[in-house]
């Protein structure tokens, strides 16, 4: 009888976790996996038009833009599909990888070199001197060791 009477509030039922899930597939992501190819695919002419279509939203769909682009078949991709992993976290970790990707180690060296003595030692402080030592500094000596002990 609870809820007949007019004057007694009704709880909404709480959702099921388990709707969020249809075949073993997270379905917000597998809305904005859809949404992506439509995008990609110029089917939708722009990020919203797709989130609309698929029941999505425009930063999940840039998110799995990112995903799809970095590698079409990636484990990223099918991680986030089954629920380990949240979409927008494997999305931010390949940006983060694609843009440290493009700076070579002739770059970095010049951008050193162009550095004043007052920004090296704020960078070794950053960085730290015992990280600079161990992964720097180390393997440098122990190649130079092994040469020199091979040479003889």
């Amino acid at each position: 009888m609870h809820g007949l009477i007019r004057g007694t509030p009704r709880r909404r039922q709480r959702a099921s976790a388990r709707r969020h899930f249809r075949h073993g597939w997270c379905t917000a992501a597998a809305r904005a996996f859809t949404g992506a190819e439509l995008y990609l695919n110029k089917t939708a002419l722009s990020l919203a038009e797709a989130a609309v279509r698929c029941g999505s939203n425009v930063h999940y769909v840039r998110a799995a833009i990112a995903l799809i682009k970095d590698e079409p078949d990636s484990r990223s991709r099918a991680l986030v599909l089954t629920g380990h992993v949240p979409m927008l976290a494997a999305a931010n970790q390949v940006r983060r990888r694609q843009k440290a990707e493009p700076v070579t180690v002739e770059d970095m060296v010049a951008t050193w070199r162009s550095w004043t003595p007052g920004q090296r030692a704020k960078f070794g402080r950053s960085v730290g001197v015992g990280e600079v030592w161990d992964h720097a500094i180390v393997p440098v000596i122990s190649e130079e060791r092994a040469t020199q002990q091979a040479a003889e």
